[in-house]
């Protein structure tokens, strides 16, 4: 069995790659909404897609160890992802760029490997069709049977993925700079990580600082978020000792 696993940053279009590569992708299977890579999927034979977020922090043992195990990362504008929130917690806002920088550096590790594929969200909602091509090419084992900019006429989607995509609709750049709607929560997470504003122009998000300006007199606020701004050092301890489990199991599953 091939195994094609989606991973990035919490709100950084998991669920809308999924279903994309779902609907417009031949495969012999998917989860419905997220599967860890430790947990073994429902068939044994043929393609099969997963997805599941922070799996990103979670390779370095078992992926350069399976040759059946492809990897697909999809990375977003901070800004975006640190203002994005979930339909079912209104008023809670998702994620903040501390995760968002631990999965960058996580999925530079990886960079350069051929299995391992980057993904720009940006790139996905702007160009489909192209990003689709772009994948065929990178994973010569994926065939195609509709296109990406017309996989709302075709998808069945899970209610759990339909909430993470808050709803079902065609491919768009809408949302591109929806962070400025939420100017308060980002002017907060920059003054809480003066480095977010370096990776946005590094990574070509901006070409410079004149964004800033946007700014301007706007006082930062504290909001509810779903991850916390400083480290939960135990329970990264716990989710540490739990992975070395699961991924010695992995393993011995994989030679069985």
């Amino acid at each position: 069995m091939t195994r094609l696993h989606i991973v990035g940053c919490p709100r950084s279009g998991t669920s809308l790659l999924l279903e994309l590569l779902a609907t417009c992708f031949e495969n012999d299977g998917h989860c419905a909404h997220e599967l860890s890579l430790f947990d073994p999927p429902p068939i044994h034979s043929g393609l099969y897609i997963s997805k599941q977020p922070t799996d990103i922090r979670r390779l370095r043992t078992v992926f350069p160890r399976d040759e059946r195990l492809h990897i697909l990362y999809i990375s977003r504008d901070p800004r975006a992802v640190v203002t994005s929130m979930h339909a079912e917690h209104p008023g809670l806002y998702f994620c903040n760029y501390r995760v968002w920088k631990d999965c960058q550096l996580a999925a530079g590790n990886y960079r350069g490997h051929p299995r391992f594929h980057s993904l720009r969200y940006e790139d996905l909602v702007t160009h489909p069709d192209a990003a689709q091509d772009e994948l065929a090419s990178r994973f010569p084992f994926l065939r195609k049977r509709h296109a990406f900019r017309d996989f709302h006429e075709h998808a069945v989607t899970d209610k759990a993925a339909l909430r993470a995509m808050n709803g079902l609709r065609p491919i768009s750049t809408d949302d591109l700079q929806g962070w400025r709607r939420h100017l308060p929560r980002l002017a907060q997470q920059l003054q809480r990580w003066p480095g977010m504003a370096r990776d946005i122009v590094a990574l070509g998000y901006e070409p410079d600082d004149s964004w800033w300006t946007g700014l301007d007199g706007v006082r930062p606020r504290e909001f509810p978020c779903r991850y916390p701004d400083s480290r939960p050092v135990l329970r990264e301890w716990e989710t540490t000792l739990r992975t070395w489990w699961r991924s010695r199991r992995y393993l011995r599953q994989i030679k069985a």
